[in-house]
């Protein structure tokens, strides 16, 4: 799960009507958009988990940290 965090991106709301389509054109659709997906992690992906790594560093505390305590 990724940790919350509060982005200085600014967000647009985007509405968008979705047409009736065939269980194929989905199909087709999500398959696109998982191929998207893919290629975007693959080239983006150092920089994604850099940005998520700074976030777990700044907000990591080291006096709540326990070590290797189990509790």
């Amino acid at each position: 799960m990724k940790p919350p965090f509060a982005s200085s991106l600014r967000r647009s709301q985007v509405v968008l009507t979705m047409p009736r389509l065939s269980n194929e054109a989905v199909i087709e659709i999500q398959d696109f958009l998982h191929q998207a997906l893919d290629l975007f992690e693959e080239h983006y992906g150092d920089q994604i988990e850099n940005f998520y790594q700074s976030l777990h560093e700044q907000a990591h505390d080291p006096a709540l940290d326990l070590g290797d305590s189990p509790f």
